[in-house]
């Protein structure tokens, strides 16, 4: 009677009751296996690891095939992170005992650790063991789909749908399948029926969030994480995600708040200060971001995946750290191993007549990217080179529109399942696939996985390496990318003869009055137009110094949100910074935007993130002399590359000290500034027709390139 009340007890959840009575049957009779096995189930559910094993042990040893003692060990061996030995009790027990609840444990871990094809062979011998049972039909759908299989996958969810057969780890699998193969209405249809059945279930609200989230469905995504909160305050996941979704939507503020509650409780401290500190830099939040910075960068590993690699250039200057945290990431990304096998299906390629390139982008529109590739499309030679371009974003203009008209094939992809894509790609038999998004927003490069051409580069829109040899080539020069630095890179580099950047010289008439843009007259303007993210606050001093000690200078910043501008007022008034020396102004079209430039007396580089298309501009186009501030990782050192281009190395500095003397030079010294713009105006004139030239180069590197890659 007495045990059996302690298991109506332990069953209840009522542990401690139940461990009491358990303890006084065990000093009655100590040789009691089950009782002994039930003592380490209590142990092992209070997470008292060491007293679990120890009667569970003994009860092992009065009798070594009892299966529920072999299958707790096995859990409790996961538990610690011994998992060969966990591995050894579930194949013991399955072995003497054929028990299901080890398949089922072997095969979540086979699953957890990315063991697929042997996963897939362990998964068929489990069923014909138990051909009926949901869980192991369940994992092995999730080995077919990772080893390429998706349809034989699909199959078996669909057996599921009919026999209505669903659970809660079914419903979540199908959905995460659903999701990896774009078909988002399907996987919100899917688990809208999970949460009727568990209307508080908060790893199906976490999903559905994210499916909205995926659809642009904002509004809803945050009214699920925030119910899901709502039932747990500080489970950690669903904190992530509301922090991750207030990111990408850009209400900073409101990410702030989730970061410092999770912080107030010492909870996953390195996520969330990694996520404020990126918050507090686009809010342009800078009074004490110095000591957050110093514990990111003291606690950061390169084994970690807590932000995007794009999003660790705007803190981060070193090279090695960059490709092993870039290597690492790409290692994280689903993978979807059925886009191979389509590829691989009766995929004969032939020699085409033209060389067929493909760009892949999600900024054909008015955006840097597009503002510096565009004439590349108008200038290459159509009777050697097919012009493919696979547009991400389907956002319409004439930008978009001059796209269109310099391709022989442009496909609006936003809304395809990468099956469609991947199925498009192949009819195209394409020679070289560009992207020229990497880790930016909009990105497709989980395409660049699988061979969807002969060759494969990263180009332009991300400053650095992807991180993955499944990119064949990186193009920079030998500015960004010197040879002693081809090791931080995992593809091959291949150098542009000059600068890698295209771009056109726009032509507007360079004398221009500052009244045209209500700038004052008889005051020596600096200024820098990045975005907020790449300011940080040790450059943003040093600007602020040179304020302080001149009183006929101002600095021109182009930022148009208020709750910024009052966040840089706050810091300058905690540092005492004149604040109104600074001159804040709105956004302009790109032309009226670069005659405005075209008025200042210098321009500022950022670091460790520089300027890149703003730099060309101030240089190329607004004839402006830049100072630059030089670092060790690509982004660091586009502006760099610009400007050895022009043999102006005396605007080039290293560190901080430089950059503040050299700023203060060049104020000093306004005759050497003139002589400067005056070189290079004349330098814009004889280029009129630059993108020409870039274009041969380019073409020339693709020619030599591709034949360099069918000879090996």
């Amino acid at each position: 009677d007495d045990l059996n009340k302690g298991i109506e007890l332990h069953r209840k959840g009522e542990l401690d009751k139940a461990e009491k009575i358990y303890l006084d049957l065990y000093n009655i009779n100590k040789k009691d296996p089950s009782l002994l096995q039930l003592i380490g189930t209590i142990y092992l559910q209070k997470k008292n690891y060491l007293l679990a094993e120890e009667y569970f042990l003994k009860s092992l040893v009065l009798q070594p095939d009892n299966p529920a003692t072999l299958n707790n060990l096995g859990i409790l061996k996961k538990k610690i992170n011994e998992i060969d030995k966990s591995l050894e009790y579930f194949e013991l027990n399955i072995s003497k005992n054929n028990f299901l609840g080890s398949w089922i444990n072997k095969s979540n871990i086979l699953i957890e650790n990315n063991k697929n094809i042997e996963g897939l062979r362990f998964s068929e011998e489990a069923l014909k063991n138990y051909p009926t049972e949901k869980k192991l039909k369940n994992n092995f759908a999730t080995f077919l789909f990772k080893c390429g299989y998706q349809d034989k996958a699909l199959d078996i969810y669909k057996e599921f749908d009919n026999e209505n057969s669903h659970f809660r780890d079914s419903y979540i699998n199908y959905s995460n399948l659903l999701i990896l193969i774009n078909r988002f209405s399907q996987a919100l249809e899917l688990i809208n029926k999970f949460i009727l059945e568990e209307k508080n279930n908060l790893e199906a609200l976490r999903q559905r969030a994210l499916i909205h989230k995926l659809m642009f469905n904002y509004n809803k995504s945050e009214e699920d994480l925030l119910k899901s909160i709502q039932i747990d305050k500080f489970n950690i996941i669903s904190n992530q995600m509301i922090v991750k979704l207030y990111i990408d939507i850009k209400k900073y503020e409101e990410a702030i708040k989730y970061c410092d509650l999770m912080l107030g409780k010492d909870l996953d401290t390195n996520f969330f200060l990694t996520k404020k500190i990126l918050c507090k830099i686009n809010l342009g939040s800078w009074i004490e971001l110095d000591k957050d910075l110093k514990i990111f960068n003291n606690n950061l590993k390169d084994t970690q995946t807590l932000i995007n690699p794009l999003s660790l250039k705007y803190i981060n200057d070193d090279p090695l750290f960059q490709k092993n945290f870039t290597e690492k990431f790409w290692l994280d990304k689903p993978k979807n191993n059925y886009l191979s096998v389509i590829l691989k299906d009766d995929n004969q390629k032939t020699d085409n007549v033209k060389i067929k390139i493909g760009y892949f982008s999600g900024d054909f529109k008015k955006h840097a990217v597009f503002h510096l590739i565009q004439d590349l499309f108008l200038n290459h030679n159509k009777s050697d080179f097919a012009i493919y371009a696979y547009s991400t974003v389907n956002k319409k203009g004439p930008e978009r529109d001059k796209i269109v008209n310099n391709s022989d094939k442009f496909f609006d992809i936003e809304n395809f399942s990468d099956e469609e894509i991947i199925r498009l790609i192949k009819t195209h038999d394409l020679d070289v696939a560009i992207d020229l998004s990497g880790y930016t927003v909009y990105n497709k490069s989980h395409l660049f996985e699988h061979n969807i051409a002969k060759i494969k580069i990263n180009y332009l829109g991300f400053p650095g390496t992807m991180g993955t040899k499944k990119y064949d080539y990186i193009l920079a020069d030998k500015n960004i990318i010197p040879p002693n630095h081809i090791k931080y890179y995992s593809e091959k580099v291949i150098y542009m003869p000059e600068i890698y950047q295209p771009f056109t010289p726009v032509e507007f008439n360079m004398i221009r009055a500052r009244s045209e843009f209500n700038l004052p007259e008889n005051i020596f303007i600096m200024g820098c137009f990045s975005r907020i993210e790449k300011i940080l606050p040790n450059i943003f001093d040093i600007w602020m110094k040179i304020l302080k000690k001149f009183n006929d200078i101002r600095l021109a910043l182009c930022i148009n949100k208020e709750s910024v501008k009052k966040n840089i007022e706050d810091y300058c008034v905690n540092k005492n910074y004149d604040f109104k020396k600074i001159i804040f102004l709105n956004s302009l079209e790109h032309k009226e935007n670069l005659m405005r430039i075209s008025t200042f007396d210098l321009y500022l580089d950022t670091y460790p993130y520089n300027g890149h298309t703003g730099i060309s501009d101030s240089l190329f186009q607004s004839c402006v002399p830049t100072i630059s501030f030089t670092g060790n990782s690509f982004a660091s050192r586009v502006s760099y590359s610009l400007l050895k281009s022009l043999k102006l190395d005396e605007l080039v500095t290293y560190n901080e000290k430089d950059y503040f003397e050299k700023i203060i030079y060049f104020y000093q010294n306004r005759d050497k500034l003139s002589i400067i713009r005056d070189n290079l105006v004349e330098l814009k004139n004889k280029n009129k027709n630059r993108m020409k030239k870039f274009t041969i180069d380019f073409e020339k590197i693709i020619k030599s390139t591709l034949l360099m890659h069918q000879k090996n």
